[in-house]
């Protein structure tokens, strides 16, 4: 039989396709083709050689030899007298040394995927945390807020990570990897800078501040991705998503990242928000009890003050028309009144 139809023959013998009679061709010829001047052995030799001098201990190695055994064994021929037997030994070492190189060099060629698992931090009422991503970028989670991210990013693909709440972002520098923050419609992408995002679902506004570099931001548009904006230093983009629309203006740069040294500052907010924000930061239900109250706007700075202490500062800008009670058992602020000055 040729040495082609052999190759095939052998193929077939290792897939577990031959029958009993093509079986016993190709043990007869591997049997006379194992001396060590055979082109067959010679060829084994070559493939060893390129072969890492390390042995393999892997659970994956370690499952293929048992299948490869399993397939020997299965089609390994039954009836042959005992002296044929070494004649065949010969012949099933290189049948195991063959599917042995063939396995190595697909594990080669197809190097295993590290599997990516995903990582979720969730922050109390009262809490922040310090986090540091896979690619050396920080994330300052801010209270009431849940990030998720996986547990590597791949080269040249998006670093894609989800939000709920706020954070500031600190992000490494890597043009080929965009640096993608999902917070629900909206989607905010770098390359490397530094930025604020506040994307509190219940809130129903989103706003990206930045203190460095370029910041785009996108919202879902019947189905696709639409960039609202291009935002430099200093610049804040305000999107409404009942409305669906933005406003974009600026701050100061040292304001954008104030929370993070316990610096909360508020710009012609509503009186419910700035409350809503208080309960996050301080750990308090706030019951606000006048809807009178609901079209009092402010501009604060609370900067390292106590619940306590803010209380009272927003009792005094309201002309002392906005009241309240702190029940420090149940860590309950009661806010009333008949409106502001």
């Amino acid at each position: 039989m040729k040495k082609e139809n052999i190759k095939i023959l052998f193929e077939r013998y290792l897939e577990g396709k031959t029958n009993q009679e093509e079986e016993k061709i190709v043990l007869d010829y591997l049997a006379d083709q194992t001396n060590e001047n055979s082109e067959f052995h010679q060829v084994m030799e070559k493939v060893w050689d390129k072969q890492a001098k390390k042995t393999d201990h892997s659970a994956e190695a370690e499952q293929g030899l048992v299948q490869i055994w399993a397939k020997v064994e299965e089609r390994e021929p039954k009836s042959h007298p005992l002296y044929a037997i070494f004649k065949y030994a010969a012949a099933i070492v290189v049948i195991i040394s063959a599917a042995l190189a063939w396995y190595t060099y697909q594990k080669v060629q197809k190097p295993a995927q590290i599997a990516i698992t995903y990582f979720t931090k969730t922050t109390l009422k009262g809490e922040k945390v310090k986090l540091i991503l896979p690619d050396s970028s920080i994330v300052y989670l801010s209270a009431g807020s849940k990030l998720i991210w996986p547990s590597r990013f791949q080269k040249g693909n998006h670093r894609n990570i989800r939000l709920e709440g706020e954070a500031f972002f600190e992000v490494k520098r890597d043009t080929t990897s965009p640096f993608v923050v999902h917070s629900g419609q909206m989607q905010t992408q770098v390359l490397g800078t530094s930025f604020n995002i506040y994307a509190y679902p219940q809130d129903h506004t989103f706003s990206v501040a930045v203190r460095t570099g370029k910041v785009s931001v996108s919202a879902n548009s019947q189905g696709k991705m639409k960039q609202l904006s291009l935002l430099t230093p200093g610049m804040k983009l305000f999107y409404y998503l009942n409305k669906h629309n933005y406003s974009v203006g600026t701050e100061r740069i040292t304001d954008i990242n104030s929370w993070i040294k316990n610096s909360f500052v508020f710009k012609d907010a509503s009186l419910p928000n700035i409350l809503k924000s208080l309960e996050r930061y301080y750990n308090v239900n706030i019951e606000l009890q006048s809807n009178q109250l609901s079209k009092c706007r402010f501009n604060a700075t609370f900067s390292n003050k106590s619940i306590n202490d803010v209380m009272e500062e927003i009792h005094i800008m309201s002309g002392k028309h906005i009241k309240y009670k702190i029940d420090t058992n149940t860590k309950t602020i009661t806010v009333w009144g008949k409106g502001c000055q």
